[in-house]
């Protein structure tokens, strides 16, 4: 698997359907934050989603 660079943001996984993403992309507001992979529901920081460490 290659390496994603996040950029100075973390990187996020959804525990829901495994994908990987920059946290930007999970967020419009950063506050509220959903999987942004189609037909994911997943949606929390803790709950649907983790940070990557």
């Amino acid at each position: 698997m290659p390496q994603l660079q996040a950029r100075g943001r973390d990187l996020l996984t959804c525990r829901n359907c495994g994908a990987t993403f920059p946290e930007g992309q999970a967020t419009r507001d950063g506050w509220h934050y959903e999987c942004p992979k189609d037909g994911c529901t997943a949606s929390g920081i803790g709950e649907g989603l983790r940070r990557l460490d």
